[in-house]
């Protein structure tokens, strides 16, 4: 079973009618892949669940990881180490490389900076 990491970027193409991104994220829904939504990211993206039926439906089928009080230190040194202020692409990269995810995201280039100060190489595609 994969690991995959979704960041704002990937959950915002699904919500604005990408087919290619949906017909993806429906792929690792069918290949049972683990796909993991940080909180914060969550929080980036909903607001109107009434008038975002395909991004709850997404959410859905994802595992939402909290953002928790050990998290806050080890996103806070990243980004110091980093030289980046970014909290929720901090966490991205920090539950991606906890779990030696694959990335979606948008911000490639961000992500990439933000695990090569990790010392981690993982994919990163886009959504």
């Amino acid at each position: 079973m994969e690991q995959v990491v979704y960041d704002s970027g990937a959950l915002i193409a699904i919500d604005s009618g990408n087919e290619l991104s949906f017909g993806r994220h429906l792929s690792r829904m069918t290949a049972r892949n683990h796909v993991m939504v940080p909180a914060p990211v969550v929080a980036q993206v909903v607001r109107d669940p009434r008038r975002q039926a395909r991004l709850m439906a997404t959410l859905r089928g994802c595992d939402i990881v909290p953002f928790e009080g050990d998290h806050a230190g080890l996103v806070g040194r990243l980004l110091a180490r980093s030289g980046t202020s970014d909290v929720v692409d901090g966490f991205v990269a920090v539950k991606a490389a906890e779990t030696d995810a694959t990335v979606v995201t948008s911000d490639q280039g961000d992500i990439r900076h933000l695990l090569g100060t990790l010392g981690v190489r993982l994919l990163i595609l886009k959504p």
